[in-house]
């Protein structure tokens, strides 16, 4: 019988909570097993109110309170009881009401863990109860996304099974290390394996070291300063910076390098739809390290530099690139050039790559989708 699925998601903090979402629907609808698929942003269904609250607190905490928002995520014991309580209880109803009961899904997957305990109380009141998924978007997992009456955990890598068996009890049967989803042209790239013929489809010179920025959909993370940093090495680059939606940023990048004389090659690019070719053609991805960037960087097997990653997911994430040696960090600029520099070095260079391979998972939406359709 066919089945229907939606996907429950949040673009308000930060893109790669919606991009993981959107990997599913694409591969779910190329299925003929397939009925009905839908993606929606849960707080701007169950209210709208809240969510432009809570990106509002999100943005500024991040913008002017770091210190203060890593205390607040770790505090979440305290914040797991909240959404689980009141919050959660109230926007289940909202949740039952202006979606779930006119969609009727079979399979809920969450992408996002702020609404899953409003989407497992409504479960608990339905007479015909969803399957309902649980998709962490990192290399870490918290209580906020965990709940008794979640029915399959899909998750990034063998150490956030650990956590969830030994920290919050979740039944190993329970967990799939299947990855953090992401799109199939991923894969497909993975599989040519050929960086050399990557450059040239963009236009890039083949032969010369190529590194990538990108601080993602919005272009976060100074990266004038990052560019401005890399214009003082001394061996050529091939620099190419992309940055997003952030059309301000692009104009300044362009005029302050069409008024610098340089030695190395650079392009600036806005929003980039095929990143996957942009990165498989990199030798090196200067980037904030959001869950979706590591895993399309691990995917394709090209080396990463974190930098200044913010707190919560993105510095847990960072830990768990630097343990497995999958990356670097960069807390400072100055410290790029020198991480560049030692990237250059051909053998050092492989063993990143080597290491990236034995824990990338590019198969993931594919696995993920054989899985749901076997529900």
């Amino acid at each position: 019988m066919a089945k229907r699925f939606l996907l429950v998601t949040e673009e308000w903090a930060g893109s790669g909570h919606k991009m993981a979402a959107i990997a599913l629907e694409e591969a779910l609808l190329e299925r003929k097993e397939v009925e009905w698929v839908k993606v929606v942003g849960g707080l701007e269904t169950a209210s709208p109110a809240l969510r432009e609250l809570s990106c509002f607190f999100y943005r500024n905490m991040l913008r002017y309170g770091q210190s203060i928002w890593q205390h607040m995520y770790e505090q979440e014991r305290l914040w797991g009881t909240t959404l689980k309580k009141p919050v959660g209880k109230w926007l289940s109803k909202r949740l039952e009401h202006g979606l779930l009961k006119a969609g009727n899904p079979d399979v809920v997957i969450a992408t996002h863990a702020y609404c899953l305990t409003a989407l497992a109380e409504a479960k608990r009141k339905r007479k015909h109860p969803f399957h309902l998924v649980s998709i962490p978007t990192d290399y870490h997992v918290n209580r906020f996304w965990v709940h008794p009456l979640i029915d399959t955990y899909i998750v990034g890598h063998e150490s956030v099974a650990n956590r969830l068996v030994q920290q919050y009890g979740v039944k190993e049967s329970q967990i799939h290390v299947f990855g953090i989803p992401i799109r199939k042209a991923f894969a497909q790239t993975a599989a040519r394996r050929n960086r050399i013929e990557e450059r040239k489809q963009l236009g890039l010179n083949p032969d010369q070291f190529t590194v990538l920025i990108s601080g993602g959909e919005g272009g976060y993370g100074q990266m004038d300063v990052v560019v401005d940093e890399l214009l003082g090495c001394e061996e050529p680059l091939q620099i190419i910076v992309v940055t997003g939606n952030n059309h301000a940023l692009r104009q300044q990048l362009e005029h302050q390098l069409s008024r610098t004389s340089s030695p190395h090659t650079i392009q600036v690019k806005g929003y980039e739809e095929r990143m996957w070719k942009w990165i498989a053609a990199a030798d090196v991805y200067v980037t904030k390290p959001g869950g979706i960037s590591c895993a399309e960087a691990l995917a394709v097997s090209t080396p990463l530099i974190v930098y200044q990653p913010l707190p919560g997911q993105e510095r847990h994430n960072t830990t768990f690139l630097l343990q497995h040696g999958a990356g670097t960090l960069a807390d400072h600029p100055r410290q790029i050039s020198d991480l560049i520099q030692h990237s250059r070095d051909k053998q050092k260079w492989t063993s990143t790559v080597q290491r990236m391979e034995a824990i990338r998972r590019p198969f993931s939406t594919q696995q993920t989708v054989e899985y749901l359709l076997g529900l």
